[in-house]
């Protein structure tokens, strides 16, 4: 086996750190060969099939094309979730963790209901309904595809979530005013100079549909979910999303000026703007 980790320390030296390759390493022998890291340790990965050696080559080769692992693999973690993932969504982020976790935090043995905006893989909706049972969750996508995958990971995880196709920009509250005790989303807001910044895996591969906004109007989303909470957020509800680390103070203003009464700006881990809880008036 440690030929196998000698070749992928070859193969992927070019696009990650060696601590990566190797956690990469032990990726790709759980999903071909179904061996733990304990299974390895122990020496329990001496027999390889002929057809599990050529899937570890083929699946190490896409990697170093610059495949995420999470798209050659097919799963996702996130929160204490696993997740089935495509190109059609985003792989979960670590950051999009906390924002869940603050809603939860805030939430806690509440009843309601809760609209996820633009959901993508489902993360956010099926975490929120797992740690959030007194409260029933509604989940908005543009995309087919994104729905079709995210109602598959509800059914294999056995959670409730009420998909439903709607595009943010062409939807008509009518008598849907204050039904909502939370909205939250992780829109897209990724502007081409952000984009100059990322990793090439991430701009080949993942979905520009959840992850860009025009340059000369990157708030675009952060607009139009406002205007959505002023009109079917109850009173004391609350609007979260996840922001890009330039835009905080800009959207945090955007907040105010759409009548919201106290607008939080807070931080991931690694200290960065990277989330916005903004609550309605209760009057």
């Amino acid at each position: 086996m440690q030929t196998f980790f000698s070749y992928a320390a070859q193969s992927l030296k070019e696009q990650y750190r060696p601590e990566e390759i190797r956690r990469l390493s032990y990726a790709l022998l759980e999903d071909c060969c179904g061996f733990s890291k304990n299974d390895i340790y122990a020496g329990k990965d001496t027999e390889i099939s002929t057809k599990q050696r050529r899937q570890l080559h083929e699946k190490l080769g896409r990697l170093a094309e610059g495949e995420p692992l999470q798209y050659i693999t097919g799963v996702a973690y996130f929160y204490d979730l696993k997740l089935s993932v495509n190109p059609a969504v985003l792989i979960p982020r670590p950051e999009t963790e906390e924002l869940v976790e603050w809603i939860i935090n805030d939430n806690k043995g509440k009843t309601g209901r809760i609209l996820d905006v633009g959901t993508g893989s489902a993360c956010i909706s099926l975490a929120l309904a797992r740690h959030l049972p007194g409260m029933q969750v509604e989940a908005w996508d543009i995309s087919p595809g994104a729905l079709a995958l995210a109602r598959k990971n509800a059914a294999d995880l056995g959670l409730d979530v009420a998909f439903i196709e709607q595009d943010l920009f062409r939807f008509n509250p009518g008598d849907r005013a204050s039904v909502y005790d939370v909205i939250v989303s992780n829109p897209p807001y990724v502007t081409t100079a952000e984009a100059l910044k990322m990793e090439k895996r991430v701009l080949e591969h993942e979905p520009a549909l959840a992850m860009f906004v025009p340059d000369n109007d990157a708030l675009i989303f952060y607009r139009a979910l406002a205007a959505l909470a002023a009109r079917t957020l109850k009173p004391g509800g609350s609007l979260y999303v996840e922001i890009s680390i330039y835009y905080g103070r800009e959207i945090v203003q955007l907040f105010e000026e759409a009548g919201f009464e106290e607008t939080v700006l807070r931080q991931d881990i690694s200290g960065r703007d990277r989330m916005i809880k903004a609550a309605k008036y209760h009057g």
